[in-house]
């Protein structure tokens, strides 16, 4: 699932930062040779040691810390011909860890699941949610990292947490309408069951980072909408995730679009959410209707045309249920922000559905992991 860059385009994104001292140069340089064999796919020592701009001598020290940790490994000697003895070629060892990785965006069950360094699923649980908010969500969440730490046969990297509502940066979940949330720190909540550090992301922005992640994508200006029992957005400029100054940045469910509009969980009339969300698409029959879908995605295209064109993004990715990934309700999107945008935006504007289906908040959640214990991203 790694996307593979060429050489030049490797050079540009390992753009490397010097440490203020021996251990920080280190970590960078540590940091630099995951980043060149997640993103260039296997490399020999002496192509690391070109890519990242450092002696021989430090990437064979580097590689022998990491092939020693079980993360790097060696794949045999190249095929190619050159001249003098064929080079040994290295790459991630995608079981030499596995992470962690928990998505609460849904309404009905909170998932959990082990992931490899390369992005492979390798086991996955859930636990019906049965409407749980406030302390017992939090228990149900504590249940189900228990039940995965169980449940892993690798070495734990770390654990990635991805909920709905406001995180803020430091991991406490500043508000969470739906799950009962407020200032709920899940770091510390977890403290006891699962001994790797734990990162909480917003669902929205662990569906944009696998995307960045794992994702294939030509555009590094990119909108993920999440559709699940709220609406919320994860932005990325530059091909960098952008979280605002204090982790909300993208959530758009609770901005009212009709202060004539219904009630929302929140207390005020009209928000965005209450025209778009997973239980309004889901009827009785088990499938949303075509006139449903249509104005649903109608609305949800309405609501974001302005971040759209405030953000100049060119894709528009959608994630959700099933229903969110049908080709009326992407299409309902794509008319309703092009209606309401410049046609310089909307001629080049592309909307679709997540490339990982139901799996893109728990890969965003991993992704995380990755970036903060590796950075790799």
């Amino acid at each position: 699932m790694t996307r593979i860059e060429g050489h030049d385009a490797l050079h540009a994104r390992l753009g490397r930062t010097p440490g203020a001292s021996p251990e920080d140069a280190r970590r960078t340089n540590r940091s630099l040779v995951l980043r060149a064999l997640h993103l260039g796919g296997p490399q020999s020592r002496a192509d690391l040691a070109k890519l990242i701009r450092v002696t021989p001598a430090t990437v064979s020290s580097v590689v022998r810390e990491l092939v020693d940790d079980g993360i790097v490994e060696e794949l045999g000697r190249t095929t190619a011909r050159h001249v003098g003895k064929p080079a040994t070629m290295l790459g991630i060892r995608p079981d030499g860890r596995h992470i962690l990785a928990v998505d609460l965006s849904s309404h009905e069950q909170f998932v959990g699941a082990l992931v490899d360094l390369d992005g492979k699923v390798v086991h996955r649980r859930s636990l019906a949610r049965h409407d749980a908010r406030g302390t017992a969500a939090t228990a149900l969440l504590v249940r189900l990292v228990a039940e995965l730490v169980d449940a892993a046969e690798r070495p734990l990297l770390g654990a990635g947490v991805a909920s709905p509502g406001y995180v803020h940066p430091d991991g406490i979940i500043s508000n969470a309408t739906h799950l009962g949330w407020d200032h709920v720190d899940l770091v510390a909540a977890l403290r006891d069951v699962v001994d790797v550090d734990v990162h909480v992301v917003n669902d929205a922005n662990a569906s944009a980072l696998a995307e960045l992640t794992y994702g294939e994508h030509d555009s590094d200006h990119i909108v993920v909408v999440r559709v699940d029992e709220g609406v919320g957005a994860g932005i990325v400029l530059d091909g960098q995730l952008h979280s605002g100054s204090s982790g909300g940045g993208g959530e758009i469910g609770h901005v009212v679009t009709d202060p004539s509009g219904p009630r929302c969980v929140c207390g005020k009339r009209g928000c965005l959410e209450t025209f778009v969300s997973a239980p309004l698409l889901a009827a009785p029959a088990g499938s949303a209707s075509t006139t449903l879908l249509g104005q649903t995605g109608h609305a949800l295209g309405a609501g974001i045309a302005m971040l759209v064109s405030a953000v100049d993004a060119d894709d528009v990715v959608l994630s959700g249920s099933v229903e969110v990934l049908s080709e009326t309700f992407l299409s309902a999107v794509h008319d309703a922000i092009s209606e309401r945008t410049l046609p310089h935006l909307a001629d080049r504007l592309t909307v679709r559905g997540t490339s990982f289906l139901d799996a893109d908040v728990l890969l965003g959640a991993a992704a995380l992991v990755l970036d903060r214990a590796l950075g790799i991203r």
